[in-house]
């Protein structure tokens, strides 16, 4: 279904829209041809290199609850997320790659969470829950209180993502974790016509909505694909639309904001995380470190987004190294965006409020763009950045772009995402399609185990 996307989009050069796809493609041929923007960072880390990723592991080692193995959140905040357990089964292969624990804290710290995956509760429809207390292992909501909030279709394809990788490198614990995402009833995860929903419930009373925006769908559909689930439409660009920016073409979400109840900030998150993980190539493509990238258009997207950040700091000399991310006091979480609400470099609320002065040159994603795009600009990024922690709790969310000041909130995402980027530095791109027979696969093709719940029989 990816090489229809591309098939397309190359169909439509021929048309009106072959404007847009060109000029995306357009604006990373010279940055290509003079500064070599594929080549990233790769190789046995430095010494600097791995205190970096030291750091970032005694976040994990101060936040975990020994008898559930969650992590929290946010620092001494016990609640997660299934995104966040994604990032810090992504901190442990790193601190296993790097040498910080050893094969039996590796093994042990595995096992809790894979065992928390097959006992956790579910919610009404036989989903994940939202968030869960990371010392009960309860559903909870955002205060903390029992309670069922709904699910996230793209928290858990993150998730899915993750565990697929954590197979290909513990190859011993495919059958467990397979076990546990059978459970899950992906019927109301993914549309017959492949669409991503989330929902929520209050009362008992169940409110389904399309869930994603363009970029972080086109990545989380990575990990139904995975399970053999085509989300089509999640698949699919369109509706886009395109809007120039210092000369570079971006792509951006084009349904209307007063149809549908979706934010639509273009920032960087989800090309990082297809670039780490995926290295922009198509599911299947098995090559490491390729310069040349098999979704094509994934690629165009993401270069597009790396090269307007860049731009800003060579004609307004801002640094600019723009994620989602918490924040002190209200509203706690924003989007510093590329482009929303018709406007470039807004920070938004999940209410679409806005809140400029909360915009931070991201810890995370500076860590994340140098090791993806080996640059002068991304050398910068990473000076500035490289003194924002704290050694004895972890790195910091970032430095405000208005005052230099730092956000000193501490979260697992900002610390598995810097392991993350040095794990890739490493390693190179981190996940790898299986070619072997699995658990999974025997109960797909049983004829009295089926496990249904509209698991591939629906969408093969």
């Amino acid at each position: 279904m990816l090489k229809k996307v591309i098939v397309v989009l190359v169909a439509c050069q021929l048309a009106a829209c072959g404007v847009v796809y060109r000029g995306v493609q357009d604006g990373i041929t010279s940055v290509n041809e003079s500064q070599l923007i594929r080549q990233g960072r790769y190789g046995e880390l430095t010494e600097d290199e791995l205190a970096w990723a030291k750091t970032a592991w005694t976040y994990v080692e101060n936040n975990t609850n020994p008898t559930t193995g969650l992590v929290n959140s946010i620092d001494n905040y016990p609640t997660t997320n299934l995104s966040h357990i994604a990032d810090y089964l992504v901190a442990l292969m790193a601190a296993d790659e790097f040498g910080f624990i050893t094969s039996k804290e590796h093994d042990e710290r595995l096992t809790l969470v894979i065992s928390f995956l097959n006992k956790m509760p579910l919610g009404l429809l036989g989903v994940p829950n939202k968030v869960y207390s990371t010392t009960s292992g309860q559903m909870v909501d955002y205060a903390n209180q029992p309670g069922e909030l709904g699910w996230s279709s793209i928290d858990i394809g993150r998730l899915l993502i993750v565990l697929a990788i954590t197979k290909q490198r513990n190859p011993t614990f495919s059958e467990y974790i397979d076990k546990a995402v059978l459970r899950w009833n992906f019927c109301e995860l993914v549309s017959t016509d492949g669409e991503l929903f989330g929902g929520t419930i209050n009362n008992g009373q169940v409110h389904r909505y399309k869930e994603g925006r363009l970029g972080i769908e086109e990545y989380t559909a990575y990990g139904y694909l995975d399970w053999q689930i085509v989300p089509e439409k999640a698949m699919l660009l369109e509706p886009y639309e395109v809007v120039t920016i210092n000369g570079i073409d971006l792509l951006f979400d084009g349904r209307d904001p007063r149809h549908y109840d979706v934010l639509r900030p273009v920032y960087s998150t989800p090309y990082l995380l297809l670039g780490m993980e995926f290295n922009w190539d198509e599911i299947n493509d098995s090559r490491s470190n390729d310069a040349i990238h098999s979704n094509h258009t994934l690629s165009a997207m993401a270069d597009a987004v790396y090269q307007l950040q860049a731009s800003r700091w060579d004609r307004e000399r801002i640094y600019t190294a723009r994620g989602e991310h918490v924040v002190t006091g209200e509203p706690y979480f924003v989007y510093d965006s590329i482009y929303a609400l018709g406007t470039p470099w807004i920070s938004v609320a999940e209410d679409g409020s806005d809140h400029d002065e909360k915009a931070l040159v991201s810890t995370r994603v500076a860590f994340q763009m140098w090791t993806l795009w080996r640059t002068d600009y991304t050398d910068r990024l990473l000076t500035l950045v490289q003194e924002l922690y704290d050694p004895t709790r972890g790195w910091y969310e970032g430095r405000y772009e208005l005052t230099s000041a730092y956000e000193k909130t501490i979260s697992l995402q900002t610390n598995a995402g810097v392991l993350e980027a040095l794990l890739y530095k490493a390693n190179g791109k981190l996940y790898q399609r299986s070619t072997e027979r699995e658990f999974r696969d025997v109960q797909f093709d049983s004829r009295f185990y089926h496990p249904g719940k509209c698991l591939v029989e629906t969408f093969r």
